[in-house]
């Protein structure tokens, strides 16, 4: 017994000298493995993807392919540059076909910002879009997807 304490106990020193830890370190083992940190990038939706996040409040009323039917509201492709109130098949009220409205991204947003306000008459039933932000965002998608 003293020959296995005399040779042990110099073996187990060494042992610990020679693995190059200290008692501060704290030691990794297989059970603990050092977590990578991972971080989400944030991404930031575009102008036109916002707006069309948007404008699904608008699609229950209009559409935007070229060649869509009308709805409640008037189709709306091809919507910048014309003149209010003469898409054929949409019957408009008598204010909208009186407006001489011209649809260009000021008169846009504002008939967007308060229709009923803008064109007093208009059949519109549509609030309209209080922050200048999601009124733009709605212009960028309308004019992505209505643009010939």
């Amino acid at each position: 017994m003293t020959l296995l304490l005399r040779f042990a106990l110099p073996l187990a020193l060494l042992t610990t000298a020679c693995s190059g830890s200290d008692s501060t370190s704290t030691p990794q083992t297989a059970s603990t493995p050092a977590t990578p940190v991972v971080t989400t990038p944030v991404t930031a939706m575009s102008l036109e993807e916002r707006g069309a996040k948007i404008y699904k409040r608008c699609r229950a009323c209009h559409t935007l392919d070229q060649d869509g039917r009308n709805k409640v509201g008037p189709n709306l492709w091809g919507i910048y540059g014309a003149k209010a109130g003469e898409k054929e098949g949409y019957a408009y009220s008598k204010a909208m076909l009186a407006s001489n409205i011209v649809w260009d991204q000021e008169t846009m947003d504002a008939y967007l910002k308060k229709p009923a306000e803008y064109v007093k008459g208009t059949k519109m039933s549509f609030i309209g879009l209080k922050k200048q932000e999601d009124r733009d965002a709605v212009q960028a998608y309308m004019l992505a997807e209505t643009t010939p």
